[in-house]
């Protein structure tokens, strides 16, 4: 594998409104059209109220984009007004394109989204809407009542996907309420529609340990039908992050198997399918400067080791820090190279995308293509 051109989507530089970039995200039409989404905002956090959900088109195979737009009014849930913190698209059919975005509670803009006494969030709800026409417009925006969990702060954790019997799941984690104060488990799960995204129920818990949090979870299907997860995994006990772990369903997404340790530090992006039966793995690794790779399993997600370095931020800006809940939401609160995603474009080559800048409330929707 090798890089064969970079380049930057959206850059906020001279947008104080939306100088910082986060949560990208990437679905390519069966058109050709390219939409990528991003958070867009005055500041990365520790505050919800500037967030907007933001899309850019691209209809030459990414050589230009579109200025960013909210496609979406942030909807008023619960009586609340809300901001939109996650946006992201995949195409169910050519007629059914879905949105799945977070919905995050603003009625109190002066908190912000972590409550440091109780490691609670905001009410996060989950909404989707349609559009039949390639996204020129819109269905309302829906609200995703995932039963098991009534209630309870569901932030995503990535794109929306289709199983190959037809399903389609939204990926998400389960969090305490802003004011909770009893202990709380964390969980990472899916919820699935068996009608494009219209219904929602069959929620599956994939993981609900006590001691370690299995978080930030990427789901995706590869060619072959095996649904992959990975997650960045940090010890409760340790007060430290530990490896990536990895596991997969064999049966769409109904159940998923044991969760092994891969060997590699970081935090993952998702799995997709390489050349020659290949697993491809995006992840950051920020144990001294933020670095990020792809790495390759060569055994169907048995064993992995590092192929091709993606971005090297080159200097000791923001390592990790052993810590408490507290301090990792600080520290999660202040990166400013993340969330690192790969997708096919062809069967030659992909496209690497994450956000980066030179400080934490700087920071652009940047990419690499990469010739497979």
């Amino acid at each position: 594998m090798k890089i064969i051109k970079n380049g930057i989507i959206y850059s906020g530089e001279n947008t104080p409104s939306l100088s910082s970039c986060a949560f990208p995200g990437l679905c390519r039409l069966k058109n050709g059209t390219l939409l990528a989404t991003f958070k867009g905002a005055e500041t990365k956090g520790p505050y919800n109220k500037t967030d907007k959900g933001m899309t850019c088109i691209s209809n030459d195979g990414g050589k230009t984009w579109s200025a960013p737009f909210e496609a979406f009014v942030p909807p008023v849930v619960d009586g609340n007004q809300t901001t939109i913190r996650t946006l992201y698209y995949t195409e169910v059919s050519e007629s059914n394109l879905l949105a799945v975005c977070n919905a995050v509670d603003s009625s109190l803009e002066e908190l912000p989204y972590y409550n440091e006494e109780t490691e609670g969030l905001k009410y996060t709800y989950i909404m989707v809407s349609h559009s039949a026409d390639g996204g020129k417009t819109w269905s309302p925006l829906s609200r995703v009542d995932v039963e098991t969990f009534k209630g309870m702060p569901l932030p995503l954790t990535g794109a929306p996907f289709v199983t190959r019997d037809g399903r389609v799941g939204i990926q998400f984690e389960v969090n305490k309420p802003y004011y909770e104060k009893e202990y709380w488990v964390h969980h990472s799960a899916v919820v699935f529609s068996e009608d494009g995204g219209y219904t929602w129920g069959n929620e599956v818990v994939i993981t609900d340990n006590p001691d370690i949090y299995y978080w930030d979870q990427r789901v995706d299907t590869l060619d072959d039908g095996r649904i992959v997860d990975v997650f960045w995994t940090f010890d409760r006990n340790k007060g430290d992050y530990v490896n990536i772990h990895y596991c997969e369903s064999t049966d769409g997404g109904r159940s998923f198997g044991t969760l092994t340790d891969i060997g590699l530090v970081g935090q993952p992006g998702n799995v997709i399918d390489g050349k020659d039966g290949r697993m491809l793995l995006i992840y950051i690794n920020r144990d001294t400067v933020p670095v990020i790779r792809i790495a390759e399993s060569l055994d169907k997600g048995k064993t992995w080791k590092d192929a091709l370095t993606v971005f090297d931020y080159g200097e000791n800006t923001k390592g990790k820090q052993n810590a408490g809940m507290n301090d990792v939401w600080a520290e999660m609160a202040a990166f400013s190279t993340g969330h690192p995603y790969i997708e096919r474009l062809d069967d030659n080559t992909a496209i690497a995308y994450y956000y980066s800048g030179p400080s934490t409330h700087r920071t652009d929707f940047c990419y690499a293509i990469i010739e497979l």
